[in-house]
Parts: structure tokens; C-alpha cells; sequence
């Protein structure tokens, strides 16, 4: 029963799900968005989602990945740099229409986070769970929506899911979390 609410938990909050939830909220219900809110949001969820879903659908296709999560270290490499250049191109397009300024900050950080997460990578895993939840709690404590209870109980409940389906050890969760905090939080505010 633990093993089936853990799935439950991580495909919930699952890294695609969470960004695009994030850019949603952001461009939609923020009010940070006041002018073509649709065409940023199409281009977002297509160089934050779209593109990295396809990728490593390719891959494992191709046999380059043992399954869609890319479960094994090793093989988190491939999808993130992809991830890290598809987020590069979304940036640079999302920078030439003046997108407000949140939006070219949400995807900086998501290029700035997958380029640390593939270093670490060669060397431990670490959750990219945990990074992408601490990633959108950084974002919406930046444009000013304190909801402490609701992000401690969801980095509670995903931490426990990942633990228990033995995606990760404590450390790895810990450091997933601090990691896209305190980059992306640090980020937003240096640059953007």
C-alpha cells in the first residue's frame, strides 16, 4: 500500500507536472502576466515540457534510456543536458518578446538548475523531485505567495514517497531541496 501511494505522490508531483503547474499559476493566476498570456504560456510549456517529454521518448525509443524516468544515474545525463539546451532556446525566445521579466527568470533558473543538477549527476544522484517542488516554492515566494504549510507538507509527502519507493536516500532528498531553494531563490533576486 506505502509502494502504491508513493507512485501516486511522485507521478502527482512529478518534475513535468510541477513546472507546468508553476508557469500556469504564474502567467495566469499571478497577475505577473498582463499582456499575451497565452502565447507565454504555449512557448514555456513547450521548451519546459513538450520538447523534454518527446526527448525522452526518443531515448527510450532508442534504447539510450532504461525507462522514462531515467532511473539509473548514468542515464539522467543525456535527458538533462537536452533539458538544460531546450530550456536555453525557450529563454532566448522568451527574452526577444519581452516576456515579464518572472517568466525569462523562471527559465534562466530552470537552465542555471539542470546545468548544476547534470554536475552533480556525474558523480551522486540527487532528487530532481525535490529541485523542481524547491524550484516553484523559490518562484512563488519571489512573487510573494507565502504558503509555508502547503510547501512544507508537500516537500513532506514527496520526500516520503521518494524515500519509500527507495528513489533516493535522505541526503539526496535533502540536498534536491536545498539545492533548487537556494539556487533558484538566489537567482531570482540577483538577476531578475
Amino acid at each position: 500500500m506505502q509502494i502504491r501511494i508513493g507512485n501516486i505522490v511522485s507521478y502527482c508531483f512529478h518534475p513535468i507536472v510541477v513546472v507546468c503547474f508553476t508557469f500556469w499559476f504564474i502567467i495566469f493566476q499571478s497577475k505577473s502576466v498582463q499582456y499575451n498570456q497565452y502565447i507565454i504560456f504555449l512557448i514555456s510549456i513547450t521548451f519546459i515540457a513538450i520538447l523534454p517529454i518527446v526527448n525522452v521518448l526518443y531515448l527510450k525509443h532508442k534504447k539510450l534510456i532504461s525507462d522514462i524516468d531515467a532511473s539509473k544515474k548514468d542515464e539522467r545525463l543525456l535527458p538533462l543536458a537536452f533539458g538544460a539546451l531546450f530550456f536555453l532556446i525557450g529563454f532566448i525566445i522568451l527574452k526577444k518578446l519581452n516576456s515579464p521579466l518572472i517568466i525569462q527568470g523562471m527559465m534562466f533558473c530552470s537552465i542555471i538548475n539542470t546545468i548544476i543538477v547534470w554536475l552533480i549527476t556525474r558523480k551522486w544522484k540527487i532528487s530532481i523531485h525535490l529541485i523542481t517542488l524547491s524550484w516553484s516554492f523559490a518562484i512563488f515566494l519571489y512573487a510573494g505567495f507565502v504558503e509555508l504549510i502547503i510547501m512544507i507538507l508537500a516537500t513532506s509527502l514527496v520526500s516520503y514517497a521518494r524515500y519509500i519507493l527507495k528513489a533516493h536516500t535522505p541526503a539526496q532528498l535533502i540536498t534536491g531541496l536545498l539545492l533548487g531553494l537556494i539556487s533558484t531563490y538566489t537567482q531570482l533576486i540577483l538577476l531578475f
